[in-house]
């Protein structure tokens, strides 16, 4: 081939060959730091591989209370965490409740604390320094009833001691010798509030320390921790105290038992003669013991008991509660200053009557054991590990290679491209030259 036919190919390969060998080039090798494809999710939503930042709610200073609208209107509840048992609000002084429409005033009741509760929801519909410490008086016999129910047999029998004989205070009328059966014994504890039958049946659980150490176990399950047991009748001793809080806590717990309602919710009972037995050495008539919860006795309508009280130092104590068309409300009331059972009356009509439209203050907490049990099965619900089928996809979606596009060149690439179009260019054109410079000189010949 004639030299000048070979320039226009020399000119081709010189400017070919460095885009051959850019194209056959890494990647990496022109771009050593490319920009990460975004991730992308199973919904096709993409999420860009820039670091990650801490969020606020992992960060530790970011608040617990969430930033108000701006326009004014109401945000999603949000349940905030509070050092107060049962919600912040309880630790107000005084009468607490929620001006809602619909709601009435609450009604005066002469009572140093109080607690108004729904007892399926656990809802305090309105309180009274609820978390004040006082004497519970023989409400307490609420909580070793509720102790020793689940543990006692109500047909076993139980001989009478002295020092249940002996004891002060009301008595259903224990005496030595005389034998009881565990049944007898609960009804002489809670209708008639005997004292003599607390001790009775502490001893038929062994003991009135055992007894007085399993009170205090049973509180603390509750969470109430306000409660403190010191014997078993609730008369005054030392370091013994309560609040209407906890009163209510023992209190809901008692009334989910059918045998306590059983006991609490009738109006009379019969219970062995405490007088001596006959010269021919049998048994007198039994006598006949009353339920002292004028709730009960004065047929206030839906009344299932619970429990009263009175000691010379915690005045009037009171445990009422009622069920009216599948709601049961439950008060507690401690320094009563009027008629218990009137007191907590006008606390359960008030209850009834505005049930539906009563935005609630606070919350009778769970037992420990339900509440660790409800935050076992939330925390296994957070931390359950992702469908392998979920997993294998996202990981396909993010892996998988991608075709390459123009948009996608480096600017080196680029370069070369340009470099590349222009020797095309001149190719062209020397070949264009060549042909018609060939033409020219056969036409002069």
């Amino acid at each position: 081939m004639h030299l000048s036919a070979r320039r226009p190919l020399a000119l081709f390969l010189a400017a070919i060959v460095p885009f051959a060998v850019l194209t056959a080039t890494p990647a990496s090798a022109a771009d050593p730091t490319p920009v990460p494809a975004p991730l992308v999710d199973l919904e096709g939503n993409t999420t860009p591989t820039t670091p990650a930042t801490p969020s606020v709610e992992s960060s530790p200073s970011a608040s617990a209370f969430p930033t108000p609208p701006a326009d004014g209107t109401s945000s999603p509840r949000v349940e905030v965490e509070s050092d107060v048992l049962g919600g912040v609000r309880l630790a107000e002084k005084g009468p607490i409740s929620v001006d809602a429409p619909g709601v009435a005033p609450l009604p005066k009741v002469k009572a140093r604390t109080w607690v108004l509760a729904d007892a399926a929801t656990g809802e305090i519909l309105a309180a009274k320094n609820a978390h004040t410490l006082r004497r519970p008086a023989s409400t307490l016999k609420t909580l070793t009833a509720l102790t020793l129910l689940p543990k006692l047999d109500p047909e076993a029998t139980w001989t009478g001691t002295a020092k249940a004989q002996n004891t002060y205070g009301s008595k259903a009328g224990i005496r030595k010798g005389r034998e009881y059966t565990v049944e007898e014994l609960f009804y002489g504890l809670l209708l008639p509030s005997g004292n003599d039958a607390a001790i009775a049946l502490a001893q038929a659980n062994s003991s009135v320390k055992k007894t007085v150490d399993e009170m205090n176990d049973v509180a603390e399950e509750l969470q109430a921790y306000n409660t403190t047991a010191r014997n078993t009748s609730g008369l005054d001793a030392k370091g013994q105290f309560s609040s209407a809080y906890d009163l209510a806590l023992i209190g809901r717990a008692a009334i989910a038992r059918d045998d306590f309602l059983e006991y609490v919710g009738s109006k009379r009972a019969d219970f062995p003669n405490p007088r001596k037995l006959k010269k021919n050495g049998k048994e007198r008539k039994p006598i006949t013991v009353y339920n002292q919860n004028d709730l009960v006795m004065k047929d206030y309508r839906g009344a299932i008991g619970v429990k009263t009280g009175y000691t010379s130092k915690a005045g009037r104590t009171f445990i009422g509660a009622a069920e009216r068309g599948g709601t049961t409300l439950i008060v507690t009331l401690m320094g009563i200053r009027e008629p218990s059972a009137d007191a907590a009356r006008k606390l359960l009509n008030w209850g009834f009557k505005n049930r539906a439209d009563i935005i609630p203050v606070g919350e009778l907490v769970p037992p420990l054991s339900e509440q660790q049990r409800t935050d076992a099965e939330v925390s296994a619900e957070s931390t359950a590990p992702v469908p392998l089928e979920t997993t294998t996809t996202s990981a396909t979606l993010q892996s998988s290679p991608q075709e390459p596009e123009l948009a996608s060149l480096s600017p080196t690439s680029w370069g070369w491209l340009a470099v590349f179009a222009v020797a095309l260019a001149m190719f062209i054109a020397a070949v264009i030259r060549r042909l018609v410079t060939r033409r020219q000189r056969r036409l002069l010949s």
